[in-house]
């Protein structure tokens, strides 16, 4: 009688050690240098390793800790996370409130679960304004807060949004002691924001001292004070620097509440942060785990009980990564962001629309950025996984790496004074730049991708004109450096061609040899030029120089562009320059004959390592354009 033998994997495929892995891949590299090539640098200063083992996480103190256990990396609440999901909180600004009572009624019953009421500050583009408790009873007719709770980011000018909401839930007979959300002030982000604050500060620190005592004696579950961090981002800056610019943010508010008597443990709660997430998907994740992880550790410091070590997190997409070409693309970088910020556990998102550089709200783009929660939610089922990023070796260690190097950086600003200081001093400004520049430059070099702006960009499509800021309001104080600047990486991109693209100069490129050998560089300079707005016509392939140069003539082109080998260029680039004569531009980067070639007349040398942006601009004002 036979007898099967077992499927045995561990004996047919012996694990490898970490040594025998690296040595393979350093075997595979033929001679290049294994931690260049192997090991990526973001811009938090992290080095990223190929690969994460159980070694890298072994020592870390946290990584035993359950969920809903201190120091809460791993969500707040367990359980009510599995009953409730998080709070789906899409963002409204529709101005008639009448209206806006029906849409939000309307989404309550398709998804939303958070009223996130979008003010009008003055300096940014749309909002709505709420004057009185009245317009604010007409917009919550007929909405249970309760179940789904109001979130207000407030600036110190705003009127009293917290004392129309006190009135509606009198007249309501809703007791406000039960309602959660946060309705707050962030004073730091908005000097940031703005360049100015239109109040003295003194006053101001008194109206947050008076709100944080209000609140505490009224409605303990709604923070008072929201972090803003998302101003910081918008800005430039790296995850790291948020993270370090929020908590010291929280630090100063924390120092000078507790430093007039009052009691941690009441203070904490009434404080929420809202983070930004960006387009590094796990960097995001751990983004939000570390948050926690030294907002735990910081209030623990100061005293504080295990309950106010927990912090609520508000995520919102982030704005420096979008773009206003192909606008669609925004779709599909506000879906990895929201998926990191619930892989990473923030209590509340935000999902900006599509399209929110460029209109105001439609029901097309309100509902796409609503569903994008909602399949997370309801199809991938992410609501129903207590952390699912816990574990992970690499989460797991970009987590503590994030929450490290954040909290040095805060304790350098608190070692300056703070984070009203640093604004004050520049510093912030200063820190933020260099990131903010590098990220912008990767943009401009396609060391990062953009699709539809600095890659596969669409001929057809037309520029959107972002929304203009209103006027400032009185300036009190105000930072000598300015506002933080709101940079966007493709911002300068889009400009340059925009203004390409009103005259749309043509560019011939010039196809020698067999298709074999033009075509890879013809097909790389369609897509060069296209970035740009150019009228890109792309010869036939020719064989001859005589009929290309016919061909390129009777264009009408301004610049023509050779494609075709190395080899080939030899022969062509001195009678090709001498016969056309205009902007010439060679598809490749020769080295050794560069100098060489541009003797004989070539202008301009595209190539994979071309700056984008400054070989666009370049051509551009050689051919004239405004």
């Amino acid at each position: 009688m036979e007898t099967k033998e077992h499927l045995n994997l561990i004996k047919d495929f012996p694990l490898p050690t970490w040594d025998e892995w690296k040595q393979t891949v350093i075997d595979t590299l033929k001679g290049a240098d294994y931690d260049k090539v192997m090991h990526t640098k973001t811009y938090e200063g992290i080095t990223l390793k190929p690969i994460y083992r159980q070694a890298d996480v072994k020592d870390l103190p946290f990584t035993d800790a359950l969920p809903g256990v201190a120091p809460y990396h791993r969500g707040n609440d367990p359980q009510r996370r599995l009953k409730e999901g998080w709070k789906v909180a899409q963002a409204y600004c529709t101005k008639d409130h009448r209206e806006l009572n029906k849409e939000l009624l309307a989404d309550l019953n398709r998804g939303l679960s958070m009223i996130n009421l979008n003010l009008d500050h003055g300096d940014g583009a749309g909002g709505l304004s709420i004057k009185t408790a009245k317009e604010l009873s007409h917009i919550l007719i007929g909405i249970d807060l309760k179940a789904a709770p109001l979130f207000v980011q407030m600036d110190v000018d705003d009127p009293d949004i917290f004392g129309f909401l006190a009135e509606h839930c009198h007249q309501t007979d809703v007791e406000l002691r039960d309602l959660e959300g946060a309705i707050g002030y962030d004073p730091t982000s908005e000097f940031a924001r703005k360049g100015y604050l239109s109040q003295p500060l003194d006053e101001l620190w008194q109206k947050v001292a008076d709100a944080v005592i209000q609140r505490a004696n009224r409605a303990p579950k709604m923070p008072c004070l929201i972090i803003d961090g998302t101003v910081y981002e918008a800005a430039g800056a790296s995850s790291m620097q948020e993270l370090a610019f929020v908590l010291s943010t929280a630090i100063g508010y924390i120092h000078g509440l507790t430093a007039s008597g009052m009691d941690i443990n009441t203070v904490a709660p009434l404080i929420a942060v809202k983070l930004s997430l960006g387009s590094n998907f796990f960097m995001e994740i751990a983004k939000v785990r570390a948050f926690r992880l030294i907002w735990a550790e910081m209030i623990k410091a100061w005293g504080g009980n295990e309950a106010s070590q927990k912090v609520w997190i508000h995520g919102k997409t982030a704005r420096f990564n979008k773009s206003t070409y192909d606008i669609y693309v925004n779709m599909l970088r506000t879906a990895t962001e929201g998926f990191s910020g619930v892989i990473g556990g923030v209590d509340s998102l935000e999902i900006e629309r599509f399209d929110a550089l460029v209109n105001d709200s439609t029901e097309f783009s309100s509902r796409i950025a609503r569903n994008q929660q909602l399949i997370l939610a309801e199809e991938a089922h992410f609501g129903k996984v207590i952390d699912p990023a816990g574990g992970c070796y690499y989460i797991e260690s970009l987590t503590h790496e994030l929450a490290d190097k954040a909290w040095k950086l805060m304790q350098e600003l608190e070692a300056d004074g703070g984070m009203i200081k640093a604004l004050r001093a520049g510093k912030i400004h200063d820190l933020i730049a260099p990131i903010a520049k590098a990220r912008i430059d990767a943009a401009h070099s396609r060391k990062d991708v953009y699709v539809g702006v600095n890659m596969y960009a669409n001929p057809d499509d037309k520029p959107f004109t972002t929304k203009s800021k209103a006027a400032d309001k009185q300036k009190v104080v105000e930072l000598d450096r300015g506002a933080l600047p709101q940079n966007r990486a493709v911002a300068q991109l889009e400009a340059l061609r925009a203004r390409i693209s009103e005259t749309k100069p043509k560019i011939f490129l010039v196809t020698m040899g067999t298709l074999a050998e033009y075509k890879a560089r013809a097909d790389f300079a369609s897509g060069f030029f296209a970035v740009g707005g150019f009228d890109v016509v792309v010869g036939s392939g020719y064989t001859e120089i005589s009929e290309s140069v016919a061909a390129a003539k009777a264009s009408g082109a301004k610049a023509f562009c050779l494609c075709s080998t190395d080899d080939n260029y030899e022969g062509l680039v001195a009678p090709m320059c001498e016969q056309l004569g205009n902007t010439m531009i060679l598809a490749g980067y020769p080295k050794d004959k560069v100098e060489d070639y541009s003797r004989q007349g070539i202008d301009i040398f595209i190539h994979l390592r071309a700056n984008l942006y400054d070989t666009l601009s370049d051509l551009a004002n050689k051919l004239g354009v405004n």
